[in-house]
């Protein structure tokens, strides 16, 4: 269980609030814009990103970018619990990347910060997240896997393997030449 404390929430909003500008400006300008942001304020970045407009990005301080990620446009990414994007990662437009699981139930209070438990999500080496996916908290997606549009990752994707599906399901392996 992760509670918060104010300092860490004042630092959220500063944040949010600083990024929002930057979040919607087109073309070149925007992108070095963002990408200066996520220079400052990511735990580390060890090369070029691909932001492009609408990417919404919280608790940077939590998240490793590797060289060459690329990120597209509506992607959610929380990483309160830590999430580490090693080289050549791709997102596909309008992923969800939350590490963070919330328990709703008769204990807990959904607005709770007892009912929040942060895990680290790892997005390792060459990794492809197409349109729409969802990975949950604590998933590793494997080196050089796919995971398919629309899917579920609700469990660990092994390396150089296509998953599909809610929730997502071997399709394949893939082939290294």
């Amino acid at each position: 269980m992760k509670k918060f404390k104010l300092l860490e929430i004042i630092y959220l909003e500063i944040e949010q609030t600083s990024y929002f500008p930057f979040k919607y400006i087109p073309g070149v300008i925007g992108f070095f814009l963002r990408y200066l942001f996520v220079k400052l304020m990511a735990k580390k970045l060890n090369g070029m990103i691909w932001i492009p407009p609408g990417v919404e990005l919280l608790h940077l301080r939590n998240i490793i970018f590797g060289k060459n990620v690329g990120i597209n446009v509506g992607t959610y990414i929380n990483g309160v619990g830590s999430i580490i994007f090693e080289d050549f990662v791709m997102v596909g437009s309008n992923v969800t990347i939350n590490s963070e699981k919330k328990i709703a139930d008769k204990m807990y209070n959904q607005n709770n910060s007892d009912s929040k438990f942060p895990e680290q999500i790892i997005l390792k080496e060459g990794c492809w997240l197409a349109a729409g996916t969802v990975v949950f908290p604590g998933v590793t997606v494997g080196k050089g896997s796919v995971l398919g549009a629309n899917s579920l990752a609700s469990k660990n994707i092994p390396d150089f393997e296509i998953y599909a599906g809610a929730p997502a399901k071997k399709i394949r392996s893939r082939e290294i030449k």
